[in-house]
This record gives C-alpha cells, structure tokens and sequence, in this order.
C-alpha cells in the first residue's frame, strides 16, 4: 500500500472519529452540569413551590444559594426527609434544578450544637396584642459543622429562616429568609459583635415592631457565645423602622 493511501485512510478515519466526537458532545445538554455538594434541606419557606424540597448551600463568595430538587430518578428506599437536615446530594443540574442521584445524611458526630433564636407571638402577648419583645423568643437546637468561626455560621443559618413542621405546629416563626439579605462579615473584639450585613432590597425595613423583632432573633443568636457581650449591626441604616 502505497503511502498516500495511508495517508488517505488516516485522513478518513480522523474525520470520521472527529464527526463521532462532535456528535457525541453536540448531543449532551450544554446546560447541564454535575452537582455534588453539602448542603441542608429546606421546604415551604417563602419564595419556593409548595410541599417541594429545597438544597440550600454556599459557595465561596456566594452564601444563600438553593436548587429545587427532582427526587423521582433516586432509587427507593432514601433516607426520611426532615426541615434542615444537613445531606449530600449528587445528581445533574440544569438551570436550578437538581436531578438526583443519590442524598445521604452528613453524619453530626463531630458537629458543633448551637441555638438559633425564633420568634412565637402566642408566647409574647400584653395590652394591645403582640408586644414585639424578646418575651416570644424560642431557642432551637441545630447542629454545624465544626468551625473555627461558630458566629458566622450561626448567623448564615439563621437568615435562611429553616424552621421544621414540628416546630411550626408549635407556633415557631420567622420572617427570615429576607430576599437579598446576606451577612457579609462578623467579628468580635473586645466583647463586641460587629455583623454586616448586604441589603440591596431594603427587606429590613418596616415597622417598629416587625424590626425589633428581627433584630432581636440575631441578637440572641450571636450572644449565645461567651465572648459577645453586646451587638452592633452595619450599616447602621438597617434594621430601622
């Protein structure tokens, strides 16, 4: 065989091999990603679909993310889903979707507990009504995992507002999660709590009462560590009636 026939066939099967790989790729959806990350269920809370389950989680640089998820291809049976519990989930993301592939619980062993402060108006009534004080704060319980900035997370978690149906049957409440509502920094220095916060949308704004209370929920939040003595908020702008 001579070797500009070789040459020939070699050119053939490149084209061919190269037609097979264009129309391999050309095939997959270029919206389509793998999706694996930590992250903690969530249903019912304002801004999703009704009775459909949530993921939220964070990236670098991007905290209160959320997908809805798609649980019909995970194989039967899976684990029991409950309001905030911590999983890993695995699937295909298309747009905010996740089809899943597997979810399993991310085990709490080496967890740090910590309280997130809610609000109950049934345990916070006077003349007139609703007092909007810290009387009709609740403390739940919710595991992290372990951090060496234990404010910061607690703080995150609380603006995602995840409040399980046992607690709300119990009269637990939130008005958070506040749309476009992030904590951008904490600090603490010399017993004081320095929290920023980003609110493009002005979502913390309001009335008098519905301020105090939110205010109040992070304040006792961040006081449960033992080196926050008191709290101030930045800019100084948010949180005023």
């Amino acid at each position: 065989m001579g070797r500009l026939t070789i040459i020939g066939i070699l050119a053939i099967l490149a084209i061919v091999a190269g037609g097979a790989i264009w129309y391999w790729s050309a095939s997959v959806p270029q919206d389509t990603t793998t999706f694996s990350t930590d992250g903690n269920l969530t249903r019912n809370n304002p801004g999703q679909k009704p009775d459909v389950w949530y993921l939220v989680y964070e990236k670098p640089g991007s905290p209160g993310l959320s997908v809805e998820l798609d649980l019909n291809s995970v194989a039967a049976p899976y684990i029991s889903l409950t309001q905030g519990t911590r999983v890993h989930v695995t699937g295909t993301l298309r747009g905010s979707m996740v089809t899943v592939q597997s979810i399993t619980p991310v085990s709490a062993e080496t967890g740090m507990p910590i309280t997130l402060y809610f609000y109950n108006p049934a345990l916070d009534q006077g003349p007139g009504g609703v007092q909007c004080s810290k009387n009709g704060l609740v403390a739940v319980e919710r595991i992290i995992p372990e951090t060496t900035m234990p404010l910061t997370e607690a703080i995150k978690l609380l603006l995602r507002g995840e409040i399980s149906d046992e607690e709300r049957a119990d009269g637990i409440e939130s008005e958070f999660p506040l749309l476009g509502v992030v904590l951008t920094s904490a600090k603490v220095k010399n017993g004081v709590a320095t929290i920023i916060f980003a609110d493009p949308q002005n979502k913390t704004g309001g009335g008098s009462c519905r301020v105090a209370i939110l205010w109040a929920q992070i304040e006792a939040t961040a006081k449960q560590f033992p080196t926050v003595q008191s709290v101030q908020f930045m800019p100084e702008e948010l949180f005023q009636p």
